[in-house]
């Protein structure tokens, strides 16, 4: 009798198991960090899109920033570059997907300290993406949780003049 009732409840739970298998591979869509973003301060909000020339790698440009935020590129390391427009400013590249919801040895520019950090990008199941920023290791760096908006609510900016 006992044989018999493990034989059942072992069945029962590959049944279970591969029903919710078949479930999850379904899923017709991955998480995808493609879309508009809006940064954790909520003062600017980033466009993530395919970089131009490699599909396969994601990269990052400002489609909005708040009225009172930086209007130019002022703290580049690169004095030529200082007064180039935050509107449209590239601000992360060359990110490749590791998993279905990981994408790894990306860059992000830090406008407001000029410097840029390593980074990697996580598709929470919350919908929101977690961006990190680090030195050398992800040990070493910043967090932040960006949420998913739409244009209607954040019109693209037009570089300043």
């Amino acid at each position: 009798m006992r044989y018999v009732i493990l034989t059942i409840i072992a069945l029962t739970s590959l049944v279970l198991s591969g029903a919710s298998f078949a479930a999850n591979s379904s899923s017709s869509s991955e998480p995808s960090p493609n879309g508009l973003w809006l940064t954790e301060n909520q003062r600017s909000v980033i466009s993530v899109e395919s970089c131009p020339g490699d599909k396969n790698l994601i990269c990052g440009h400002i489609h909005w920033i708040i009225r009172e935020g930086m209007q130019y590129d002022s703290k580049n390391p690169d004095a030529s570059r200082r007064n180039a427009p935050m509107c449209g400013l590239k601000l992360m590249w060359g990110f490749h997907q590791n998993d279905a919801m990981n994408w790894i040895d990306g860059h992000i520019y830090k406008a407001d300290e000029g410097d840029t950090y390593n980074a990697t990008i996580q598709m929470l199941p919350s919908g929101k993406m977690l961006v990190r920023g680090y030195v050398g290791m992800p040990l070493f760096g910043k967090s932040q949780t960006w949420t998913r908006v739409s244009t209607k609510d954040y019109p693209r900016c037009k570089p300043a003049k």
